[in-house]
């Protein structure tokens, strides 16, 4: 992701969490946050909430109320929030290359196509339902498939230099045997949990949610057949899940 982390914000529907989200993130060194309309154009990719919705492409309506508002909940969350952000309002979509979208959520049970762009966008945030006081301190993984090198978390570690725990849930087939060596590729330098559950969206939601943690962090499956429904299970675990989720494109 390069030296510096260049983070857009697409701002539509629920502003704050976004909002809350951008300012936690700016805090962090080396990350820059720009706040702005969503790019809703064909070929956009990621868009509005993060996501290509086909039947309903909205046209852009308001873009200069919309910054208003942000800049009033910006002020009112620095208030709110630790630290001094750098969140910088722009009335423009973006343009040029991101290496994370930060989006709001879906509507539960909207049906999304999830076709992304990774030439514009290295990853997806997607801001929890409420707003945070703090990201990326208790991290729960859901990843399956043999000991690997795991992008998404790679790409957490860069946002949140200082995580505190970190929660790993395999599926249940992993083989138990190579447990030491699901621990040294995560090589976090904290403390790790380690627990196995059902590849199923409901029980992986389930064990997501009694894992607890601020941030849940979704790993592509490495299993043929995993791959070829992530992008149905990653929408069922945004309506279950109402915390932030990163996963990488």
């Amino acid at each position: 992701m390069g030296n510096g982390i260049r983070i857009f914000a697409a701002l539509d529907g629920d502003l704050e969490p976004v909002l809350a989200c951008g300012w936690l993130l700016s805090m962090n060194p080396g990350v820059t946050v720009t706040a702005g309309p969503p790019d809703r154009g064909p070929g956009a990719g990621l868009c509005a909430r993060g996501y290509m919705d086909l039947h309903v492409l909205k046209q852009d309506h308001g873009n200069d109320a919309l910054i208003r508002t942000a800049a009033l909940q910006a002020r009112r969350l620095a208030a709110l929030l630790p630290g001094e952000g750098a969140l910088d309002l722009s009335h423009d979509p973006p343009v040029g290359r991101f290496d994370l979208l930060l989006a709001g959520r879906p509507q539960p049970g909207k049906p999304s196509c999830w076709i992304a762009d990774p030439q514009r966008f290295g990853a997806v945030l997607v801001a929890p339902r409420e707003t945070p006081s703090h990201l990326g301190q208790s991290i729960v993984i859901l990843a399956d498939g043999p000991p690997r090198e795991l992008k998404s978390f790679s790409i957490a570690r860069r946002l949140f230099p200082a995580i505190a725990s970190v929660h790993l849930i395999l599926d249940e087939r992993a083989d138990p045997g190579r447990t030491d060596e699901w621990l040294r590729q995560l090589d976090c330098g904290c403390p790790v949990r380690l627990s196995t559950v059902r590849p199923t969206t409901g029980a992986q939601s389930a064990a997501s949610l009694d894992a607890g943690g601020d941030l849940l962090v979704v790993e592509r499956p490495a299993r043929l057949w995993g791959m070829i429904g992530f992008e149905w299970r990653l929408a069922a675990l945004l309506d279950r899940t109402p915390g932030a989720v990163l996963f990488a494109l």
